[in-house]
């Protein structure tokens, strides 16, 4: 299979290339597309690069020609502006990105008659839910520029299924984890800040919820809606793990043996979603079954941090500066 991998160097894409690599070493040929813009995704290319099977388009995903004559049958579309923060800053650039380049992709597709388009989005389309779970045919609900963009893309790839008759799959996977995340997400950032002697920042009271997937339980899911047989399904990945922020907290803090006076709380952001909950049944039928758990997990993403300081250490300095700006607009 000749697969098209957008995206392919952020956390989650690089995460995915990864998992094709060991599981399935000899089935695809992967085209990779990212634009290269930080320098872990940078990093990311250069310990891929030599793979087999290999080839890699440095290309924002609004720029298609330079790939668009590929013999593809499959595009799995990871490349997005995830952050919600920076999200609050610049939502223009989440629009160029997740929706506009969103469209572009779809387009391509479209174009060269690829007969399988896998889009992942976010559980954070559908907004907060206190006390119940979300499911694949609510009413999307978002709350921030960055998931309203997603949730933008999603009605484009809605469009693109009902007018063109295209099998687009859509995947909503809850909050993820694991190594190679980028140092301005919660986790890694709350442990390069402890490693240079700063505290964990948690906004508010810290009791946020969140469902916690862990990267590779994500790429399995991937795998499992890539290859249903149902055309243009929507599916909810999660694990059934929920913690809030402070108890996320408390675990890293006792994998790195610090006690609690290394937390600090900041003022919330703005449209902070108090929870994200997702109903998964429908992936559970497709014989997805989640295999990690956080407090298993967490001390091996602890060591890899420690170990892997040149990975992070330059774009952590940059989210270091630009932290005191990221709840208002520009």
């Amino acid at each position: 299979m000749n697969i098209l991998v957008t995206g392919c160097f952020g956390f989650i894409g690089n995460n995915y290339l990864l998992y094709l690599n060991k599981h399935f070493p000899n089935e695809f040929n992967i085209y990779g597309v990212d634009s290269l813009l930080t320098n872990t995704s940078e990093i990311n290319y250069e310990n891929f690069k030599d793979t087999k099977n290999f080839n890699f388009y440095k290309e924002d995903i609004n720029d298609t020609e330079s790939f668009s004559n590929i013999k593809i049958d499959t595009i799995v579309n990871f490349a997005a502006e995830s952050h919600v923060d920076n999200s609050i800053t610049n939502p223009n650039k989440f629009i160029k990105t997740n929706v506009l380049g969103t469209n572009q992709l779809l387009q391509l597709a479209y174009k060269n008659n690829i007969s399988n388009f896998v889009h992942i989005s976010t559980d954070e389309v559908y907004g907060s839910k206190k006390t119940d779970y979300s499911n694949e045919d609510d009413i999307l609900n978002p709350s921030s520029p960055y998931s309203a963009t997603k949730a933008s893309a999603e009605m484009l790839c809605n469009a693109f299924k009902k007018t063109y008759g295209m099998n687009i799959k859509i995947c909503r996977p809850a909050n993820n984890y694991g190594v190679y995340q980028q140092p301005e997400k919660l986790i890694p950032y709350t442990i390069s800040n402890l490693l240079n002697g700063g505290n964990i920042e948690l906004y508010g009271d810290g009791k946020n919820v969140r469902h916690w997937l862990h990267v590779e339980d994500t790429c399995s899911a991937v795998m499992k809606v890539l290859n249903a047989e149902e055309n243009s399904g929507i599916y909810n990945i999660g694990s059934g793990e929920y913690f809030n922020n402070l108890e996320v907290a408390i675990k890293i803090l006792k994998a790195m043996e610090f006690d609690d006076s290394r937390i600090t709380f900041v003022e919330d952001r703005p449209g902070h979603d108090f929870r994200y909950a997702v109903n998964f049944e429908p992936l559970k039928n497709l014989g997805f079954i989640p295999s990690k758990t956080f407090d298993e997990e967490i001390s091996h993403i602890v060591n890899w941090y420690k170990n892997n300081e040149n990975w992070w250490k330059k774009d952590y300095l940059n989210v270091l500066n630009n932290r005191l700006e990221r709840t208002k607009l520009n």
